[in-house]
């Protein structure tokens, strides 16, 4: 039924296309309303954050700049009015210059909650929206006339500039179209699509979109709707008045991350924004000019920034890092320094922000790798002034909380567009391209320093490496008729201090059935010398080579297994060489890690965007 569905509406949208223009504008109108509660199903009002509103909630000052628009600014003052009951505000309308017939129109919104400032010339955006903020008594929320506020909004725009990090200044909502699709979903620079631009996130996705409704900290702001803490004002003062239209915005968040504000972004807030949905980069000279001269302002931040061409390399760790990932990282920081680079690796206790290591790291002139999930906000604020942020992906980590959305969602939000990108296979590059839109800067095969093999003598034993109670019965089995040692190790991903018990163990045959992310642990079990049984695995595939350095099965055939050990205990020319090119492959590997990982960090130092 669903797939009929889609078919039907498919072919009403073809359709649709072949009208006349009159006719499309028409039935759009009609489809509107529908199609909002299709893209925002769901979706309602903050409870906590409300309950916080009755508690602790503040006066605002709503500033509204407006030019010629009488029927938007109409519905915007009737939303707010309808979501605001509860707070002490005033509304200030600033009049562009509007033409001299919508005047007395503009009269009459005023009343005990709304002023209208009337001017004499046209001054721009950011020039009406500074008269506005200049009376305004209390927090400032600018607001576009456009806009059409839905329950809940302003609780939630306060409670994330108030309850949840002191830093925060300056706060911007979830903008949808009138379609219920996202309009501004954070501010991001556009370096990889359109250096000269910024753009916003999630834009087109339905509002319901799992990753747009993480709250987390944004890059900059949207003029159309901002929460500006009173105390962010006093620090920054006004808009920039030689931006006429557009850059305004994005400008006035980046002045704030300087001054030590940080700017958010809060879904839980939600208005509809009427900007044409068709908007693109193409632009006027108005525009143009704006952008032309936020470049001369901000292009050594963005544009020109550039780092040693041998870059000091700050790596963190958090709990989110396996211990075989955290040797991993710890060994290449050593082979990095051997390369001329200096390195340090940082441990951060929890997955939230350490706000002293971002402190330490914020004026170094390095590139900061977060190397797992829980350290991705933490190396993205210590990097937004100075060096650059790198994220070495363990894999693909939202895959590792299958029952946890929550936590996938907040994994995949945080893959900031600001990140250069190091894959470990080009599984993990693909799925992030899918997830988060973001190609990777380069791929470098992880692989731990193989151990000093434990003799090549008459290796009997065999190493069963995280299997389960039915595999290592399997196993057991077939030992017993081979009259050979096993030895079973609980972790599927072993230490590597593990890794020297198998090692000194001097296997024959290493079982490891797990389905890794990557191929660090099948390279070091490979390492050990012995013939590698692992599992046929997309991630891993380009590494471990079925019939050459490994023999892959099905993991629920018993009989595979069987076969497989049946064949390594049964001709010694069979596991030597698949033991011999398993040791090989990870030396080769080895050796090139370090070089490669070199090779990408200058690349990312010298590359501005």
């Amino acid at each position: 039924m669903p797939a009929l569905k889609n078919r039907l509406r498919s072919a009403l949208v073809r359709a649709a296309k072949k009208l006349p223009k009159g006719a499309t504008d028409a039935l759009r109108r009609a489809e509107g309303p529908r199609a909002y509660e299709r893209n925002t199903a769901g979706l309602t009002a903050n409870i906590p954050m409300r309950e916080w509103a009755t508690r602790e909630r503040r006066p605002v000052s709503i500033v509204i700049p407006s030019y010629n628009d009488i029927p938007l600014l109409r519905a915007a003052v009737d939303s707010i009015e309808a979501t605001c009951a509860g707070f002490d505000y005033e509304v200030i309308i600033v009049d562009d210059y509007c033409q001299p017939a919508n005047s007395e129109l503009l009269r009459a919104f005023q009343s005990p909650t709304v002023r209208v400032i009337f001017k004499e010339e046209r001054v721009g955006f950011a020039g009406t929206v500074n008269m506005g903020m200049a009376l305004a008594r209390h927090d400032i929320v600018l607001l576009n006339s456009d806009i059409v506020a839905k329950d809940g909004w302003l609780e939630a725009l306060q409670y994330s500039a108030y309850a949840i990090d002191p830093r925060i200044g300056l706060v911007s909502p979830k903008l949808v179209y009138p379609n219920g699709t996202v309009q501004y979903g954070g501010t991001y620079y556009a370096r990889l699509l359109a250096p000269q631009w910024f753009g916003h996130l999630f834009v087109g996705s339905a509002a319901t979109r799992p990753v747009a409704n993480v709250a987390t900290y944004n890059r900059s702001i949207s003029g159309a709707c901002v929460y500006i803490r009173r105390d962010a004002y006093a620090t920054l003062g006004p808009l920039d008045e030689q931006f006429w239209l557009g850059f305004e915005d994005v400008d006035y968040g980046l002045r704030a991350w300087d001054a030590g504000i940080r700017c958010y972004y809060q879904p839980a807030s939600m208005l509809v924004h009427h900007e044409s949905a068709s908007r693109g980069y193409s632009q006027g000279q108005r525009e143009l000019g704006s952008m032309r001269y936020f470049w001369r302002r901000w292009s050594a931040q963005f544009l020109t920034r550039t780092l040693s061409a041998t870059p000091t390399v700050d790596y963190v760790l958090s709990p989110a890092a396996t211990p075989a990932w955290r040797d991993y990282v710890t060994q290449q920081a050593a082979q990095l320094r051997a390369l001329g680079h200096t390195t340090e690796v940082h441990e951060i206790a929890g997955d939230g922000v350490d706000e002293q290591l971002v402190e330490r790291l914020r004026s170094r002139e390095s590139v900061k790798v977060s190397c797992d999930w829980g350290t991705s906000e933490t190396v993205w604020l210590s990097a937004l002034q100075h060096g650059k942020p790198a994220y070495l992906l363990p894999g693909v980590e939202s895959g590792r909380y299958p029952a946890d959305r929550a936590r996938q969602d907040s994994i995949i939000a945080n893959y900031k567009p600001e990140f250069d990108y190091i894959a470990p296979n080009r599984w993990t590059a693909d799925q992030l391209r899918a997830e988060a839109a973001w190609e990777t800067r380069g791929r470098v095969v992880p692989v731990t320093t193989p151990v000093a093999m434990a003799g090549d003598g008459d290796r009997t034993a065999v190493v069963t490496v995280g299997l389960d109670a039915s595999s290592r019965a399997t196993v057991d089995a077939a030992a017993a008729q081979l009259s050979v040692t096993v030895r079973h190790v609980e972790e599927a991903e072993p230490t590597a201090a593990v890794l020297a018990e198998i090692n000194a163990m001097a296997p024959r045959v290493v079982v490891a059935l797990a389905e890794y992310d990557t191929s660090l642990t099948p390279l070091a079990l490979m390492g050990v010398g012995g013939a590698f049984v692992g599992r046929l695995n997309d991630k891993t595939r380009y590494e471990v080579l079925d019939g050459y350095n490994s023999l892959l099965i099905d993991p629920a055939s018993a009989a595979a297994l069987r076969t497989a050990l049946d064949d390594l205990f049964g001709d010694d020319r069979v596991w030597r060489e698949l033991g011999g090119n398993g040791r090989g492959t990870a030396e080769r590997l080895h050796d090139l890690n370090a070089r490669e990982m070199s090779r990408i960090l200058a690349t990312i130092a010298d590359n501005a965007v």
